[in-house]
């Protein structure tokens, strides 16, 4: 580790002094305990981090052979939702298998296959599910329906970080589901194409196997949400050795734009790089350098 844990935290506590709205973080590393949270149990807007709940009591009702993933939804104009992903941009009656929607609302959050498995799973399932498993703060309050939930994030969803970074925490040790039903959400969080808030100034290159160039080992596997000044990750991150979870929000950013520069993005990303180097993240090399042996075993 290259801080001590007040360090960090205190590191953590005058980023978010200096954001001109408010931020939560809670992470924990899953080898050694260590729990590092500031304004973790604050509640917030969920944005499509909601995402990852609704993928939960969807596995649920497939492990209860309500559902199976192979089934198939065809998109219809009551879905059919704006904002993030590609359904939107297809035609109506296009079908698709539950898992691919599965994979499409996680990967490239989009928010019509969102809003089919909403329906298909139903939205009291999935706080019911919530409650079952202990995350008593994360809630549903309706489908993606933009003129009623209007400007304000939490007419859709709410969490807090401390329940975003448990929710991982369960997903990556056993505590919830099959293990099956664990490793299809990981496999597909694995997936994730939004790469640019607890992964954006990381070591991470998701593309290495598939273009033959060196691993250093980092994986990620993650669920973003955005809304209008607010941001949220929640992520599971490890390399040989180490293993930790995160969820981070802002909120009142008053750059209400949907790009990459927003303070909160950028602000996300450096408070997770804080956490990384904390956990020892600091020795491994660039995504395009070859790890040695010390270093691989550094994180032991």
């Amino acid at each position: 580790m290259t801080s001590t844990s007040e360090e960090v935290t205190t590191a953590i506590e005058r980023e978010f002094a200096a954001f001109p709205g408010t931020a939560g973080l809670a992470t924990k590393n899953l080898g050694t305990g260590e729990e590092i949270r500031v304004n973790a149990n604050a509640e917030t807007p969920t944005a499509s981090t909601i995402k990852v709940p609704i993928l939960i009591a969807l596995l649920r009702r497939v492990e209860r052979t309500e559902l199976s993933l192979d089934d198939r939804l065809a998109v219809d104009e009551a879905t059919r939702a704006p904002g993030s992903g590609i359904l939107r941009e297809l035609s109506l009656g296009v079908e698709l298998s539950v898992r691919d929607l599965a994979t499409l609302m996680i990967v490239v959050s989009d928010n019509t296959a969102t809003n089919m498995l909403i329906d298909l799973v139903g939205l009291e399932r999935v706080n019911e599910t919530m409650l079952e498993f202990g995350f008593t703060r994360t809630r549903l309050v309706q489908r993606l329906d933009f003129p009623k939930i209007g400007k304000d994030a939490r007419n859709l969803a709410v969490t807090t970080p401390a329940e975003l970074a448990g929710i991982m925490e369960a997903l990556a040790t056993g505590q919830i589901l099959s293990e099956g039903s664990r490793e299809t959400i990981l496999e597909i969080m694995h997936r994730q194409h939004l790469l640019g808030l607890v992964p954006r100034y990381l070591p991470h290159n998701p593309y290495a196997a598939e273009m033959d160039e060196p691993d250093n080992g980092l994986r990620i596997a993650n669920k973003t949400g955005g809304w209008t000044g607010m941001r949220a990750d929640m992520a599971l991150v490890e390399w040989p050795g180490v293993r930790y979870v995160i969820g981070v929000v802002t909120e009142g950013d008053p750059d209400t734009r949907f790009w990459t520069e927003n303070a909160g993005d950028r602000l996300i990303g450096r408070v997770s790089r804080l956490v990384f180097d904390h956990f020892g993240g600091g020795s491994l090399p660039s995504s395009g350098e070859t790890p040695s042996e010390a270093q691989l075993e550094a994180g032991n």
